[in-house]
Formats: C-alpha cells, structure tokens, sequence
C-alpha cells in the first residue's frame, strides 16, 4: 500500500502541472497509470477499467478546482461560454457513466485508446490557423457538450482534450479556450464521479476504502500532490504563446496514444 500511494503522489505531481498547463483533467494520463497500478491492492481485472474511470473522475474534481481557481484569477474563463456548455455536459457525463462503468474491459479500453488518438489527431490538425471559425452558438453548446460528456465519460478524462478544440474552433482565444475548458472540467469530473460511485455501489469484489468505482487512496495521494501543481501549470499557461501551448499539447496525446495502442 505504501508503494502504491508513493506512486500516486509522484502522479499527481504531473498531472497537476498538465492539468493547469493544458486545461485538462488529467484522465489521460491517471487512467492508464491506474491500470496498471489498481492490481497492487487487489482490484480484480475485470473491474480494473470502470474503476480506473471512476477515480480519475474523483480526481479531476480537486485537480479541475486548483486549475480553475486559478485560471479565474488570470481571467482566462470565459463565462457566457460555459454557462450552457458546463450543464449539458455534467448531465450527459453522469448519465453516459452509469452504462460505461458496466462496459467489459476489453471494450472500454478499446474505446479509450480510440479517443485518445482521435485528440492527438484534432490537435495536430488544430497548430496551422484556421481563417474561419464557427461561432459558439445554443445550439451548438447543447450538441458539443453532449459528444463531449459521452466521450469523457468513456475516457475518464475531465474533457479539456475536447472541449479546448471545441471552444478554440468556434472563436475563443487559445488561452481562454484552456482557462474555460478547466472549469467545465472541475463539473465534469464531479459527475462522473458520481455516476461511478452510483454504479459500481455495493459491488462485493472492491477492495476497502472504495466508494462504489472509485478507490479512494488513489484520490487522496493523487490530489495531495496535483492540487498545487496545478497552479503551477495555470500561470505556466500565461506566459507561453499560442502555437507553443498547441504543439506541446499535441505532442503529449500523441505519446499517450502510442503507449495505449502498443499495450
């Protein structure tokens, strides 16, 4: 257990950073750690993934917070453009969650490998400037925010790797696209945490200290650490140009689609 927490910290530490720095919640990196970490106190296999999804939730919602908290204070949210954005894919996510935490794990993998390589793919696409953009319409934040909600809730990740494309494609400037994106994030990984806690309730094969699909010592020494990270990773954000925050971006989806499609 101990060398299981230790990990954890030294997970959070990064994932705080890239939490803040990219406005994500870090699920892309939590949910394979946890993966492979999960079977060290007796998850069994069959539940590794719902419960990898179900903690990274949890996580991002204190990561997400920090991150937010401190992007709010840059001026970076953007808040006409999340307040119908934020619900719909709060509702979506917990809605989606309680039929993906069901999911075999071979499928769910599968589909988590699938997401991932589509953001390194959007990313990519996203560095060379578009001179038309879509405006951020209603209509437009009910759609997206539903795609978005499903497909975070499949990849237990708060989102940002769809929701920066999403917001930045339609008009809002990189940095604040990034600052926005942390805060639906923050929402987002509350209800997806709560989906998977409501899912996976008195499932008998959990280990102790677990909430539903969530296991809570992940949690505690992943957001020990991520929590001021963070911030850390919000004001590096501040201070770096667009085109460098995209290509470094892309480059960190791309080496996680890698390391999934390889495993």
């Amino acid at each position: 257990m101990l060398s299981f927490f230790l990990i954890c910290l030294i997970v959070g530490c990064l994932v705080g950073f890239l939490a803040g720095l990219f406005g994500i919640g870090g699920g892309l990196i939590i949910v394979p750690v946890l993966v492979y970490l999960l079977p060290m106190v007796d998850v069994p296999s069959e539940l590794l993934m719902s419960t990898a999804l179900g903690t990274s939730f949890a996580t991002i919602v204190v990561t997400g917070f920090s991150s937010a908290q401190r992007h709010h204070k840059l001026g970076n949210i953007v808040w006409p453009a999340v307040k119908v954005l934020a619900p719909v894919i709060m509702v979506t996510t917990f809605i989606s969650g309680l039929f993906v935490g069901n999911l075999d794990k071979s499928v769910s993998s599968k589909l988590f490998a699938c997401l991932v390589v589509y953001l390194a793919v959007k990313m990519l696409l996203s560095i060379k400037p578009k001179e038309v953009k879509k405006a951020l319409t209603t209509t437009s934040s009910v759609i997206g925010g539903i795609l978005i909600g499903i497909a975070s809730s499949i990849a237990g990740i708060g989102g940002g790797g769809f929701i920066v494309p999403f917001l930045n494609g339609r008009g809002i400037e990189m940095k604040k696209a990034i600052g926005s994106s942390a805060f639906c994030g923050m929402l987002l990984g509350l209800s997806g945490m709560l989906s998977f806690i409501v899912g996976g309730w008195g499932q008998a094969n959990m280990p102790s200290y677990s909430l539903g699909y969530v296991y809570l010592p992940a949690v505690v020494g992943i957001t020990a650490t991520s929590f001021f990270t963070s911030k850390l990773g919000a004001s590096t954000t501040d201070k770096l140009p667009v085109k460098t925050l995209k290509r470094y971006f892309a480059v960190l989806l791309i080496c996680i689609a890698i390391n999934m499609l390889i495993k």
